[in-house]
């Protein structure tokens, strides 16, 4: 029988750990992080890992089919003490050939050691060209190589307060407006008349739009709700993940939210009517903000 490629990765990372009988005790997590908006300014990561000089993953990580979230934890393969374990990293805009940003990280297994590798994709490195032997890092080129004593022992909760495009030291508290707007972020007044669009799957719906700060820009829970008082009708809210795009100083955005606003009612009788709108959004460090608009119906 012809062994597959998959077989193959395998038997090369068995030798690259010592066929000869040593325990493959030594584990390496790379910390994946990025200050770049995935889905918007990276949409694909190819990562390839080696084990002393021998390739033993390669494959590319795609934000449109599912796979692509960061910040993100790769479990390197399990090698020996003192093997050497090097990982690197090419991200793409959508469509492009040549990578935006190129990362490479090294270091040493150490026995019995669960090591935290940090790699970073920085928007300062996207015009930075380094010669052959160093890579990129906050905006310089820099030694890939950093010895396991410097590295600490992971940690799952390193996670929480890892680089983000929207969460930086600097956001502050989180905090979400509401506006609205099918392409773009626009501005919604208390009160403010608000038109409606019939679906293509029937029911009428208003479009919405966030503006966030102090939340990661990917994975929150966004929560939204309705409650028409002159009606004393509760709409059925919705949820979903979403994906926040930058905006610029130290906001970011989301736009396009459909929010039906007829569902359980006939058209006719919100025409003209208050709707209190009502917003949560949480980031997968249980991160909270919660924002509420009145607007009226367009008649």
């Amino acid at each position: 029988m012809r062994p597959t490629l998959e077989a193959l990765l395998a038997l090369l990372a068995l030798c690259a750990s010592g066929c000869g009988g040593e325990d493959a005790d030594a584990l390496v997590v790379v910390g994946l992080t990025t200050d770049l908006a995935i889905g918007f300014d990276v949409d694909q990561i190819e990562r390839t890992t080696k084990v002393d000089g021998v390739i033993t993953r390669a494959e590319r990580l795609s934000y449109r089919k599912g796979d692509l979230s960061l910040p993100a934890e790769l479990l390197l393969d399990p090698a020996h003490d003192g093997a050497a374990v090097e990982v690197s990293f090419a991200a793409f805009r959508d469509g492009e050939a040549s990578p935006l940003v190129t990362r490479t990280a090294a270091t040493r297994a150490a026995g019995g050691r669960r090591l935290l590798l940090p790699v970073s994709l920085d928007e300062a490195c996207s015009a930075i060209a380094c010669p052959a032997g160093a890579t990129c890092a906050a905006g310089a080129c820099v030694d890939p190589f950093i010895a396991p004593s410097a590295l600490d022992d992971h940690d799952p909760r390193w996670i929480a307060s890892a680089p983000d495009a929207c969460k930086t030291p600097s956001s502050g508290d989180p905090e979400v407006v509401i506006g609205q707007g099918e392409r773009a972020f626009a501005p919604l007044d208390e009160g403010e008349a608000v038109p409606i669009e019939a679906g293509p799957q029937g029911g009428h719906h208003v479009w919405l739009a966030l503006r966030v700060t102090g939340l990661r820009q990917m994975g929150s829970r966004l929560r939204v709700g309705g409650y028409f008082p002159e009606l004393a009708f509760e709409l059925l809210p919705f949820t979903a993940q979403v994906t926040l795009r930058r905006a610029g100083e130290g906001r970011c955005e989301i736009y396009g939210i459909r929010f039906q606003v007829d569902r359980g009612l006939l058209v006719e009788a919100i025409r003209g009517r208050a709707l209190d709108v009502e917003i949560a959004l949480e980031d997968p460090n249980g991160d909270l903000a919660t924002a509420a608009r009145r607007v009226v119906i367009a008649p």
